[in-house]
Order: structure tokens, then sequence, then C-alpha cells
């Protein structure tokens, strides 16, 4: 995961590069924006990889390891899934020169974004849910039903990132090839692992 991590952290720097987000303020806002977007997707799909038990990660040295990760991680990720709608708007504010709220309610009406929005709600209500506090009171099985938001609220982000997301339209492929390979590794994953396998393959 920390590899998968390196690798779009390259490629940002490398994308934002091209598109000149260094060079001047709305571009670094942008930047940063778009950052936090992949800083919090890659964490829900390491966490999805977690969930899905699969066989190969068990077998992974320090086996402990990406349990304690999940828990750490779902209270790091809502951070940065909460910093990527302000900036971005933030930048369209400083380019457009319109007021913030006014910007915010038209990126709103943009293709897929509301959709997003309500995906991100799903999975922030996720991590929320998994606090101990909450656990407590809504009982493990309730819990485990809840946490399958993660899924639905990460199909609900997919049509925005594909329609808007800006490091995949660059001409340039290898951003696009690489996001798109780990959203396919961590779907197949998660459906093998979790339903596929379990239903099908697997002796009562």
């Amino acid at each position: 995961m920390w590899l998968m991590a390196a690798v779009v952290l390259c490629l940002w720097v490398a994308n934002s590069h091209y598109l000149g987000l260094f060079s001047d303020k709305a571009g670094l806002v942008l930047g940063f924006g778009r950052l936090a977007a992949l800083a919090g997707t890659m964490g829900v799909l390491g966490q999805l990889l977690v969930m899905s038990r699969a066989s190969w990660l068990v077998k992974l040295p320090g086996t402990p390891l990406p349990v304690k990760w999940h828990h750490r991680a779902g209270l790091v990720i809502p951070l940065a899934l909460l910093a990527h709608p302000p900036l971005v708007v933030w930048h369209y504010s400083l380019q457009g020169g319109q007021g913030f709220m006014a910007q915010y309610l038209a990126v709103l009406r943009w293709d897929y974004v509301l959709a997003a929005a309500c995906g991100e709600v799903l999975l922030i209500a996720a991590v929320l849910c998994a606090l101990p506090c909450c656990r407590a009171r809504i009982g493990y099985p309730a819990w485990q039903r809840l946490h399958l938001l993660t899924y639905a609220g990460l199909a609900l982000t997919i049509g925005h990132q594909l329609a808007l997301g800006g490091d995949l339209s660059v001409p340039k492929y290898y951003f696009a090839s690489a996001w798109y390979m780990m959203l396919a590794f961590t779907g197949l994953n998660a459906l093998w692992f979790r339903l596929l396998k379990p239903v099908y393959f697997v002796r009562p």
C-alpha cells in the first residue's frame, strides 16, 4: 500500500508540474485539493483491501499490521476527504472572482458532483460508526452492516473522478493507467474474497 501511495504521489507531482499548478496561488490550491482527494481515495482503497480479508494479505509478514492500519487510517481519511471540496471550490473562486458559497453551489451542479458529495457523507458516516463510542451503542452486527456504506460511498465518487478528475485527463496516460489499475485491483479483491469465494467456493 505504501508503494502504491508513493507511485501516486510521484505521478501527482509530475502531473501538477505538467499542468503548471505550482505557478500561482490558485494553482497551488487546486494541486493540494487534488492531493487531498487522492490521499483520501487511496486510504479508502486500502481500507477496502483490508476489509476484503484477501488470503494473500493475511500471509504478509506482520499480519496484525493491516488491522492496526485499518483503525488508524479510518481516523485520517475523513480529514483528507473533507479538505478536498473546499480547496477545489476555493481554486475556482480565486480563478473566477466569485464568492466562495456561490462557487460552491455552482460546483455542486457539475456532473456527478452531487453524487460524490453523497458518497463522501456515506464514507464519513462509516468512519463515525466505527468509533468505539458509537460502535458500543449500535452493537457489532449493526456496525458491520453500516460498514458496508464504504462500498456505496466509494461507488458514488467514481463518476466525478472519471468525468472531472484533472489528473486522469492529462494527455500523459501514466497516472490514469496506474489509477485505473488500483481501482480494478481493489474491486476484484473485494468481489472475490468478500462475495464470490465465500458464497460459491467455500463449503459449509
